[in-house]
């Protein structure tokens, strides 16, 4: 083999290398948007969930899949971040948010919208605002 020849088969050999160190990460890497959903039916009796979907549509069908009873909706849909469900003796309510802190903290300001007395005490704890987080689900890449 001449000069040039293993010098190129060095070259190729070098950059086969280098791909395969440099494009290691790359094969287990996130997708860019991650969806997840949430589906209810009428009497919020039954619900599923889905997170972690490459699409919209996606993420709404295994949702409406895993809800599994007659009349379940999609409620709603999300990307690239969580969902929180907070209860309380009276109402059910969900927030969706960048992180887990912003999801709570935005389903526990919608939890006043059906226990209105809660709003000033909500600002609080979650204690004092009568509400607990029954669950919240976060996409692989929320912040």
């Amino acid at each position: 083999m001449s000069f040039k020849g293993k010098a190129g088969l060095a070259v190729v050999a070098l950059g086969l290398a280098a791909g395969s160190v440099f494009g290691a990460g790359s094969a287990n890497a996130v997708p860019l948007d991650q969806w997840g959903a949430m589906a209810v039916d009428a009497d919020w009796s039954n619900y599923g969930r889905s997170v972690d979907y490459p699409s919209r549509a996606e993420a709404e069908a295994a949702a409406l899949e895993q809800c599994g009873a007659d009349g379940c909706a999609i409620e709603v849909a999300w990307v690239n971040g969580c969902l929180a469900l907070v209860e309380n003796e009276q109402y059910i309510a969900w927030g969706k948010g960048a992180n887990r802190a912003e999801a709570e903290r935005e389903a526990y300001l919608a939890l006043t919208e059906g226990t209105p007395q809660n709003l000033l005490v909500n600002l609080g704890s979650s204690q004092m605002a009568g509400g607990t987080v029954i669950e919240t689900v976060c996409t692989t890449n929320a912040s």
